[in-house]
């Protein structure tokens, strides 16, 4: 597997977090382990079929993992800088857009699982009892250890969503702001062409864990 395969797959499998936060609000690991276990065995069900049917694919995706995270909130800081200049139309237009291109990347890393073992680190709450972050370690199987860090919010009606997350120490909110960054740049400054042309670089995040640094991204 590749490893931009492999890190939309170990992405796509600790998604779903808002689903269970009824159940244990206070604990955020918990949530995420009963969401993941379940998206999880409809996958290991539906894998042929989603092979089969793309549409299906997208559908399963959009329902299992984009309401769990804070798509507005994500888009607004991957725009950057660039979010306060832009009228309330692009916002809008790219927070679709970003929306679609997380669709596609993670509907990519779906039928890449091949029944990765997932452990989860135990939960240490933070001082803010509104944020939380969730340590997960994905085992290829090849015996690579891959550490994934979910960065959450707990939302005024008690659901907690997805604001960022570092996947092998990279930081996605910051590689995509650079992303965005560039193609406004290499666009002569216009945002519409780089919402227009948008799409996650796997290229770039190659690149980030080749060597590059990703400190966190600021809010």
């Amino acid at each position: 597997m590749k490893f931009w395969q492999k890190l939309t797959t170990t992405l796509l499998l600790a998604l779903p977090l808002a689903a269970g936060a009824a159940v244990d609000s206070s604990n955020p690991q918990q949530m995420v382990q009963d969401a993941t276990n379940t998206l999880l065995a409809r996958i290991t069900k539906e894998k042929e079929t989603l092979k089969k049917d793309p549409q299906a694919l997208y559908k399963l995706v959009d329902e299992n993992i984009t309401p769990f995270m804070d798509v507005d909130g994500i888009s607004r800081r991957v725009m950057g800088q660039y979010f306060r200049q832009a009228t309330p139309e692009q916002q809008t237009e790219f927070a679709r857009v970003f929306k679609q291109s997380l669709i596609r990347t993670y509907a990519k890393g779906l039928t890449a699982y091949e029944n990765q073992k997932i452990v989860f680190k135990p939960y240490k709450a933070g001082a803010d009892a509104r944020k939380a972050q969730v340590d997960v370690d994905v085992y290829g199987n090849g015996g690579q250890v891959y550490p994934v860090n979910f960065q959450l919010q707990q939302g005024k009606d008690g659901s907690w969503k997805v604001q960022n997350l570092i996947l092998n120490g990279i930081n996605l909110g910051l590689t995509f702001r650079n992303q965005f960054s560039s193609a406004v740049e290499a666009n002569r400054g216009s945002i519409d062409k780089a919402i227009a042309g948008w799409s996650p670089d796997a290229s770039a995040i190659k690149d980030t864990e080749d060597g590059k640094s990703a400190g966190a991204a600021k809010k």
